[in-house]
């Protein structure tokens, strides 16, 4: 399903973050080389798992910028695997929370 062996850089501006089980969700909206936009479904831990690395529900809004890796969907699809370590503001600030 994901392309662990060729990651990619994705920037872009959260649309909604779904903290739900099994999985968590990031939508993000990624400008294109045209300046279009395109919308990404990447797919995350679960809940639990983000908890015990102090995210919550509130931890993305949108608008946030982000910088992520992600593992690409191998069909091609505008769509990845995403996990807290490789995540963080598109200015390079990482993503802080408090416990």
């Amino acid at each position: 399903m994901f392309d662990q062996e060729n990651p990619i850089e994705l920037e872009g501006v959260v649309q909604e973050f779904k903290f739900t089980s099994p999985h968590s969700f990031i939508i993000l909206q990624v400008r294109q080389q045209d300046g279009g936009t395109q919308l990404w479904s990447l797919e995350g831990g679960a809940p639990s798992a983000l908890v015990r690395d102090g995210w919550s529900s509130k931890t993305l809004k949108p608008g946030d910028e982000l910088q992520l890796t992600i593992e690409p969907l191998r069909s091609g699809a505008p769509g990845g695997s995403w996990s807290v370590s490789r995540t963080k503001f598109k200015d390079g600030r990482p993503i802080m929370v408090i416990p």
